[in-house]
């Protein structure tokens, strides 16, 4: 028993080590959950590293396992968004790491009222809407049932996170029966950009595999951003390199920000972390930029947060 004491303590402090070395990293795409399937598998994914995760077996493992991997890699802030109860309670442990997202309800529009939205952000539990992942319901970005709920993110000065492009292989014909692939188009957002001039936004996923859609928008609407969430570990590499690509090659590496999008799997986090940093193309500035620096901006973190996150 002192031996395996002994061996999980200098494992322990090895990883503490290593999170030392390592530059802070935001995450904008992390998800928590009151339930979930235990040991699911991520055998749809594009690599064999990541075909190879198994996901949590409860909501305190997926907590604990997710809190584990951002201590390795030094993640020191991350946007979770999921039922209340799950963003509260993750926010209540470590109110320092997280960032809560308001999430869809049952119908499929955001589970709190434009009112009740304000208040949790006044609270302090939630400082983004979104993930609304509104295209597993069926429904468009643009829909008139959601004017009210960017007005309020507009004036909160909130950022709203939008699912666009992808979703799981077969999800039409499973679980989300509502689905739609062109509902993730990124143009169907402009109405709203139009409507909202100054509304904080970024498009989940990068509106894969529409990049050419996001080009457009990001070229267009200037304060636009985009994440990379599940690209960097779920697509097959070449696919993912071939995205990310195209994207500086249009000279948005300024506007990218990293995400894992981990879902059940926290292990998830340091393939995405891993494939980024390894990206043979990018120069080390766009690394930084992409890890940390536009998040930053971003969600204009105070120079005393950057301070504290780079252990100034």
């Amino acid at each position: 028993m002192k031996i395996i004491t002994a061996s999980l303590l200098l494992l322990m402090t090895v990883q503490n080590l290593n999170a030392q070395d390592r530059q802070p990293v935001i995450d904008v795409h992390l998800h928590a959950y009151i339930g979930l399937p235990p040991g699911e598998s991520a055998g749809w994914t594009g690599e064999p590293e990541a075909r190879a995760l198994v996901g949590a077996a409860d909501a305190d493992e997926h907590f604990r396992s997710t809190i584990t991997e951002m201590d390795k890699y030094n993640i020191v802030l991350g946007i979770v968004s999921g039922p209340e109860e799950a963003v509260r309670d993750w926010h209540e442990k470590a109110p320092e790491r997280f960032i809560g997202g308001a999430f869809l309800g049952n119908d499929g529009l955001p589970e709190h009222s434009p009112d009740e939205l304000k208040n949790l952000v006044d609270e302090g539990v939630m400082g983004v809407l979104g993930e609304l992942g509104l295209q597993y319901h069926g429904i468009a970005p643009n829909d008139p049932r959601l004017d009210d709920y960017y007005s309020t993110a507009e004036s909160l000065g909130i950022p709203v996170a939008l699912h666009t492009g992808l979703g799981p292989p077969g999800g039409p014909h499973s679980f989300a029966p509502e689905f739609r692939t062109t509902l993730g188009r990124p143009s169907l957002f402009e109405p709203v950009l139009v409507r909202h001039p100054n509304l904080k936004a970024y498009l989940m996923h990068s509106g894969w595999p529409y990049i050419n859609e996001t080009i457009a928008m990001m070229y267009i609407y200037p304060d636009l951003y985009a994440d990379i969430g599940v690209l960097a570990w779920a697509l097959p590499r070449e696919a993912f390199y071939d995205a990310l690509q195209t994207l500086i090659n249009a000279g948005f590496s300024e506007r990218l920000l990293f995400g894992t999008d981990q879902m059940l799997w926290p292990g998830a986090i340091g393939l995405a972390i891993e494939t980024v940093e390894n990206v043979p193309f990018l120069t080390d500035q766009q690394k930084r930029d992409i890890l940390y620096n536009n998040a930053a901006r971003f969600l204009r973190l105070s120079d005393e947060e950057i301070a504290r996150h780079h252990g100034d």
